[in-house]
């Protein structure tokens, strides 16, 4: 949703009094999602600037208390504050976070927790909604139908349009199963004529550069294997894919994993049961896509992820 005009006026009001420092007065936390970062943003990925993440993490650095979400997890368990408190997390694993924003962490000193879809690492291979994306990004197409439970039909005239059309139909994807999803997957490829996805190759992290960040401080948490939404899948294949994650994770960073990201992370996307399989794990915390921020009473396998709002004042 675009904000308002007025909206934007009187938040850059508030920010240039610095009235959103009264905010650093409340016991929460902010646990920061981020994907990709890249020095030119399609506009179709899930991305951040390089120049955009750098003035956001210098902001952070000089006003609130940037720590782990491991550290900022054991101070909740013990009771202690959590004032100001921020942990900056990265989805899925993808190369930019070591080639963007791994130079710009170790510039600040700051500390990170990269959620690893372990799959992606170990093939190579993009993620399929990453796929979807440049495929809407990419076709020649000025209409789309697609065959699916229910007819899905939406114009491609212009970018804007393709954007919509992905978003609808990504909508769509993400309520199939695994098998369903990647059936269409590649008739959406047909209909829209892109077949070549050479440009998506070498997207994601290798698991030297994952062992190269943990050396420096940066931690590594489970997202599963396959990326699934877990609701979507027996409750045993959903524990298996967070345990495999887990143990593979491990194996190559040899240091323990204690935090989850569930895939998509919203509230239809995972459920209660998944908390007790995490602590039978051994995990500590879990983070949705539910916007919010924290505090001493919020569930640790269920914690929200959002900015500072002061943080879009300063692009």
């Amino acid at each position: 949703m675009v904000p308002s005009p007025v909206k934007s006026a009187c938040k850059q009001l508030l920010f240039k009094a610095k009235i959103y420092r009264f905010s650093l007065l409340l016991e929460r936390f902010f646990v920061l999602p981020y994907h990709m970062i890249t020095d030119k943003p399609n506009g179709f990925y899930p991305e951040t600037s390089t120049s955009h993440f750098e003035r956001q993490i210098a902001f952070l650095v000089k006003n609130y208390h940037v720590m782990s979400l491991d550290e900022i997890m054991e101070r909740s368990q013990k009771g202690e504050s959590l004032r100001g408190c921020v942990a900056i997390t990265f989805d899925d694993g993808f190369k930019d976070n070591f080639e963007k924003a791994y130079p710009i962490l170790k510039k600040y000193q700051v500390p990170a927790t990269i959620f690893v879809t372990t799959s992606y690492v170990e093939s190579g291979i993009a993620p399929w909604f990453i796929k979807l994306r440049f495929m809407f990004m990419k076709t020649d197409k000025t209409y789309l139908e697609l065959a699916a439970d229910k007819r899905i039909t939406a114009p491609l005239r212009t970018r804007e349009e393709k954007f919509a059309a992905s978003e609808k139909v990504m909508r769509y994807f993400k309520d199939c199963p695994d098998e369903q999803r990647l059936r269409l997957l590649d008739e959406l490829g047909i209909r829209l004529a892109v077949n070549d996805f050479r440009e998506l190759d070498n997207l994601m992290l290798s698991w030297d550069e994952i062992r190269e960040m943990s050396e420096q401080g940066i931690s590594f948490g489970a997202h599963t294997v396959n990326h699934p939404i877990l609701t979507r899948i027996p409750l045993a294949v959903a524990e298996e894919e967070i345990q495999q994650s887990k143990k593979t994770i491990e194996e190559k960073v040899g240091k323990q994993v204690s935090s989850f990201a569930y895939p998509f992370g919203k509230e239809a996307q995972y459920s209660p049961e998944m908390f007790n399989i995490l602590r039978k794990l051994h995990f500590n915390c879990a983070v949705t896509t539910i916007i919010g921020s924290n505090n001493h009473h919020t569930e640790a396998f269920a914690l929200k992820r959002w900015y500072p709002w002061e943080l879009s004042q300063i692009l």
